[in-house]
Order: C-alpha cells, then sequence, then structure tokens
C-alpha cells in the first residue's frame, strides 16, 4: 500500500484505494459478491496477475476477505463492513464522473450491471419523505428494478412485481436520461411501459417527477 504519510483524510483514502482498479473491484462487489473468474470477466483489461495483487492488498487492508463454507473451496470475494463504507464515496464519484461522459470520446466499455451502482447513485440525492416509486429497467436483456421508499432505495435484480414503469432501452440511453442530459420526453414510445397510467405521456410525467 502506498503511504504519503501524511496526517489528512483524503491522503490516508489515497493510500488504500488510489491504485488502479481498486475502486472498480469495489464497484463489483458492491454490486454482489464474486469468484476470481466473475470479477476477471467484469473488468476488461485487468490481467489476471494484477487482479490477484489488488485482491491480495485489499484483502491487507481489511476492505475484502474470501469465505467459504467448504473449506476445500475457494469461496467468493465480498467487501467487508468497512468495504460496505465505501458505498457513499463511490457514488459521490459515479455522479463527478458522470457528468463528464458526455465529453469523453474513448468509452467503449459497457457492462448492464454497472447501472446497479450508477442508478442508485444518480438518484438517491433526489429521494425526500414521501419518494414512492418501482422502476423495472431492461438493458440489453439484463432485468433490475430500483424500489424507493421514503429516503431508502433498493435494488431487485430480475423482474420485480408490479412496477409503476418499466424501461426498455440501451446502456447508454438509460445512464444519459437518469444523468439529466436525455429528456424523458425524448424516449420513443417502445422504450417507456407502464400498467398503471394509461398514456405514454403519463407515464413520462410521473418518469420527470422521479427524475427531478
Amino acid at each position: 500500500m502506498k503511504n504519503h504519510k501524511q496526517m489528512c483524510g483524503l491522503a490516508v483514502a489515497i493510500d488504500y484505494l488510489g491504485d488502479r482498479w481498486t475502486l472498480l473491484i469495489v464497484r463489483e462487489l458492491l454490486i454482489t459478491p464474486r469468484s476470481f473468474s466473475e470479477l476477471q470477466g467484469c473488468l476488461p483489461g485487468c490481467s489476471p496477475n494484477l487482479l490477484v495483487s489488488r485482491l491480495k492488498e485489499m484483502t491487507r487492508n481489511g476492505l475484502v476477505d474470501q469465505r467459504s463454507e467448504d473449506s476445500k473451496k475457494r469461496g467468493l470475494y465480498q467487501l467487508t463492513e468497512l468495504g460496505h463504507t465505501l458505498r457513499e464515496p463511490v457514488e459521490s464519484l459515479v455522479r463527478w464522473g458522470g457528468n463528464l461522459i458526455p465529453i469523453q470520446k474513448s468509452l467503449r466499455d459497457k457492462r448492464p450491471h454497472w447501472l446497479e451502482v450508477a442508478i442508485p447513485a444518480l438518484l438517491r440525492p433526489k429521494l425526500k419523505i414521501g419518494s414512492r416509486y418501482k422502476i423495472q429497467f431492461l438493458v440489453d436483456e439484463y432485468e433490475f428494478a430500483i424500489f424507493a421508499n421514503d429516503l431508502e432505495l433498493d435494488i431487485i435484480r430480475g423482474k420485480a412485481e408490479n412496477p409503476e414503469i418499466s424501461l426498455k432501452m440501451p446502456y447508454e440511453k438509460l445512464l444519459g436520461l437518469v444523468s439529466g442530459y436525455i429528456p424523458a420526453k425524448a424516449l420513443a414510445s417502445d422504450e417507456v411501459s407502464s400498467k398503471k397510467y394509461p398514456t405514454k405521456m403519463t407515464a413520462v410525467q410521473r418518469l420527470q417527477e422521479v427524475l427531478a
């Protein structure tokens, strides 16, 4: 671990998290515990040796552990209690970096499950007492939902029961919609549906309320 030897919270955070790939490993484990091979598949460009090195360092630093009920088998990597406290700073960085996505021309890799971190990060600051909604998302055959209840926001993996609104669209369009640089009124009729609201217009109006 790097050590700046500075009595400064930012410096200490960089000591723990500043190496390449460390925060992206945290992103993957905030979604769900994963095996080594699953992490490899989720982190295009990270070599196996480098991934091993990062996981060892994160384990030494108390951010990650690997547990298995069967001592003969390697368990899944998961965040420790300390590791889970990174959700708030990770979500803040998602919002900060998301503002820069429109001006980045070289971004190619995208995995639908990354939206399970990005969308809560973008919606959580908009929550208030009385927030109530359940929105279903379908992105490249990957399905999940967001359920908001007052100031709490939960992910439902797979198909949710009785969503208020269902959205089906490409990764980049959904990210743009929730980030605010694609307006809800720009959605095509086959991208938004609702059993609760009789017309696309009323469903879009409700979606605008959620995203405001």
